[in-house]
């Protein structure tokens, strides 16, 4: 931080520049004009220093090197060289009332200026550009953490799909084989004719009952795969205006009718009835091939869904996301502008590291035709978790932020009550003069318009103070019950800034003086019972 030296030249110089004021006890009686020759030359000296200071700390100290050259500039724009020495003419013409006002105003820049040097509002730049920071990783983390999600889920679906075929294949393969049985129990219950004996249609009764067996179990089996046919390989919604598609196959049903033409059959062939049981066999013949073109259906069905997720797109898409998370990984290893390289780690950003090879194998197995849905979802799981460290993180540091907000605003409300009040006594001063310097046709005197004009400023000045203070509190977003307060007291600032520019300094003027005044402190004592309860933790 900036040298102690600097800062307190610079205070003796915003409160040592009014006349009749001593700069150090020791000093002799002095002149205004004297005093203002002091305080004009403590600044050169002031700005000379901070000149040198600024070029030899560029290397080892950077940060308040910066700091430097952002007071020089300040004191540049608003020419507080210039008017110092304006000022002087003014106390060595005697002209003092418009030396007060010179002066006033001179006090409230080189105050602003010592707020720079000190960085005041350093401690919460820093915190919201690290909240800034942290909060783009986090964003980009949960994004990756979607795409990985939906990535998974492609794979977990063209798994599932897979199985679907392999399972629709495996229970085609089944109905094929119950029908080529049945076939060959249909064409030798054919040859037995009208009557045959018991010992010739008992056989064929027996494999009936063992077909009907595995036709009811081919049913149960069925209805499974077709429950999840319907997961993942649904049928689509009719476009607007398009006939509803057909109800899609239902391989079980079929199974199920044949299984009871085979009791039928089954029931003639043990009363030794061979040719009643041949229609009976026609039907679970015609019942199980509307079976395997059923199965075909939904094996179409399923290709077409496997077709919508190829792997080299997968792939690609992987490749994207591993790609977007190892940038990430690199750019939470740098460190933030301004701030020293360490080798701790950032939050979530170890998770995010992990996250990377996961991807990369994840990646390789789509190109091998293979899905990679374990390797993704370890993946989403480690950048979960980055996600989970990164909110943890920045709910501590909006915590910090809060804290150092109320802080920063009690500070400020405080110096804004003490500039509230000069003003007000010299609104009062001011009143009470100008009835006895009235020019002859009861107009104000240039000069003291020109006082009205320099004390509106300052009420417009204070009136952005807290338009400021409503951007921390903005920032902040957890005091809510300040904000109103603020907008207030902003709003009644402007007000009485704008009847001073209009040369009003009367009773109605005074009394909107003081009520700033009363919420001022009001908001002080808000503010301090706030942090006490903080503080208390409560």
């Amino acid at each position: 931080m900036i040298h102690k030296t600097f800062l307190l030249l610079l205070l003796a110089l915003c409160l040592g520049v009014a006349p009749g004021a001593s700069l150090r006890a020791q000093d002799p009686p002095q002149s205004p004009a004297q005093k203002q020759e002091l305080a004009r030359g403590k600044f050169r000296d002031l700005t000379a220093r901070m000149q040198k200071l600024m070029v030899a700390l560029q290397k080892t100290e950077p940060e308040d090197s910066k700091l430097l050259g952002v007071g020089l500039q300040y004191a540049q724009e608003k020419k507080l060289q210039q008017r110092l020495d304006q000022a002087g003419v003014l106390l060595q013409g005697e002209r003092w009332d418009e030396a007060l006002v010179a002066m006033g105003t001179l006090k409230a820049d080189l105050a602003t200026l010592l707020d720079l040097l000190q960085a005041r509002d350093d401690d919460l730049r820093k915190l919201l550009e690290q909240i800034k920071r942290l909060s783009g990783f986090r964003d980009r983390v949960d994004q990756l953490a979607k795409e990985q999600q939906n990535e998974k889920e492609d794979s977990a679906r063209t798994e599932a799909l897979q199985r679907q075929l392999a399972e629709l294949a495996q229970k085609r393969e089944q109905a094929q084989a119950l029908l080529a049985q049945q076939q060959q129990v249909r064409a030798a219950t054919n040859q037995l004719g009208v009557q045959a004996a018991a010992e010739a249609t008992k056989p064929l009764a027996d494999k009936e009952a063992e077909l009907q067996k595995q036709a009811e179990r081919l049913q149960g089996e069925l209805e499974a795969l077709e429950r999840k046919q319907a997961e993942v390989a649904p049928t689509p919604a009719p476009a607007e205006g398009q006939p509803a598609p057909s109800s899609p196959p239902q391989p079980s049903a079929s199974a199920g009718k044949a299984a009871k033409s085979m009791a039928q059959a089954q029931q003639q062939l043990g009363e030794q009835k061979p040719e009643p049981a041949l229609p009976a066999q026609d039907e679970a013949i015609a019942k199980l091939q509307q079976t395997v073109r059923d199965l075909d259906q939904m094996a179409d069905a399923a290709k077409r869904e496997l077709a919508k997720l190829p792997f080299d797109q997968q792939q690609q898409r992987q490749e994207a996301t591993q790609s977007a998370t190892d940038k990430l990984a690199q750019d939470m290893e740098q460190p933030a502008e301004g701030e020293q390289p360490s080798d701790e780690a950032k939050p979530g950003q170890k998770r995010v590291q992990q996250a990377v090879p996961k991807q990369r194998a994840a990646a390789g197995q789509l190109k091998e035709q293979k899905p990679a849905k374990q390797k993704q979802q370890d993946a989403k799981d480690d950048l979960d978790a980055a996600k989970q460290e990164l909110d943890e993180a920045l709910a501590q540091l909006r915590q910090q932020l809060q804290d150092e907000v109320l802080r920063a605003l009690e500070d400020r409300f405080g110096a804004m009550l003490k500039r509230q009040k000069e003003l007000s006594a010299r609104t009062v001063a001011l009143d009470g003069a100008r009835q006895n310097v009235l020019t002859a046709d009861g107009q104000l005197p240039a000069s003291m318009v020109e006082q009205l004009q320099g004390l509106a400023k300052g009420e417009d000045e204070l009136a952005a103070e807290a338009g400021d203070a409503l951007k921390l509190l903005g920032e902040d977003g957890t005091t809510a019950v300040f904000p109103p307060l603020v907008e207030q007291l902003r709003d009644d600032l402007a007000a009485v800034g704008k009847r001073l520019a209009a040369s009003q300094s009367g009773p109605d003027v005074q009394q909107a003086q003081r009520d700033v005044e009363d919420l001022l402190d009001l908001l002080i004592n808000a503010l301090r019972k706030t942090i006490e309860r903080k503080e208390c933790g409560h």
